[in-house]
């Protein structure tokens, strides 16, 4: 079944979640991030969250939305690719928070490898107080649009401009992959897709090998950002996203490359490049708070 553009404003269910010790740890632990800010909470110390532990249940209101979509077979779903994120945080995420997300239709457009979705997830505390917002899109293979590309997503901050940025990455990381990634991320960050850890299913998808998540590879990104750019306290992180690219094969490596603003030193450009050059994550942007 094709996307179409009476989409546009579909709301799915809200999730909501509660913040436990025990997951914000292993979130962070699904990325080997040794941080012991994710861990110690003695003396009844709320831990505060990894940048993108949001992710987790946003993909719950993704697929809470997906279930009032029209359209979409089940193999038609499976096809889906990630993309393209962008996150902002506004105000960092503890354990004990009581959170609600919400996502919903804001675009839909025709790629050349398919029919594109564009969706908003909104995140809220009890009180309706706005915590996060992410724009995510997602192409799903084969798929068409019958009808026009409908709908206004506004663009990323421009921290890919040229101007006022160095030309060479102030810092370079190599970061190895093991073979078990995408297990223990889909265990630890709750975040299951067979293709990622079912190899006769990552066959059956056509895919290489087991490769990583998405959502995890900007994860280990962020772990390192957080951990040298933001000075190991990822309360700073406000804002951060890029285009997915190329495939992270498990076992494999990445080259992580990150650039500062010349005169803004809260603003950062970074990029995953695999092992044969490929960009796992392009145009990446991060802000930080003071």
């Amino acid at each position: 079944m094709p996307l179409l553009p009476a989409m546009i404003g579909v709301t799915g269910h809200p999730c909501r979640e509660v913040l436990e010790d025990r997951w914000v740890m292993n979130y962070a632990a699904s990325v080997l991030d040794r941080n012991p800010t994710y861990y110690d909470n003695r003396d009844a110390r709320r831990l505060p969250a990894h940048p993108n532990y949001i992710s987790h249940q946003e993909w719950e209101a993704i697929s809470a939305l997906h279930e009032v979509i029209e359209g979409l077979t089940p193999d038609e779903r499976q096809r889906g690719v990630h993309t393209s994120n962008d996150t902002q945080l506004y105000r960092p995420l503890v354990s004990g928070d009581e959170i609600g997300c919400v996502a919903r239709v804001e675009a839909v457009d025709q790629h050349r490898a398919g029919a594109r979705l564009t969706m908003r997830i909104d995140t809220t505390g009890p009180d309706g107080q706005a915590i996060a917002s992410s724009v995510t899109r997602t192409i799903f293979r084969g798929v068409a649009l019958d009808g026009p590309a409908t709908g206004v997503v506004a663009p990323p901050p421009a921290t890919t401009d040229p101007d006022g940025w160095q030309p060479e990455p102030h810092r370079s990381e190599h970061i190895e992959i093991d073979s078990l990634a995408a297990h223990i991320f889909s265990e630890c960050a709750r975040d299951y897709s067979p293709i990622h850890t079912d190899i006769a299913a990552a066959d059956e998808a056509g895919l290489p090998g087991l490769i990583l998540h998405g959502t995890g590879t900007f994860a280990i990104a962020l772990s390192s950002l957080t951990n040298h750019e933001a000075g190991g306290d990822p309360t700073r992180v406000r804002r951060f996203g890029g285009r997915l690219g190329a495939m992270v094969l498990c076992p494999s490596a990445l080259r992580l490359k990150v650039w500062q603003h010349a005169t803004d030193p809260s603003r950062h450009r970074f990029e995953a490049l695999t092992t044969d050059g490929g960009r796992a994550i392009a145009a990446g942007f991060l802000e930080l708070a003071d």
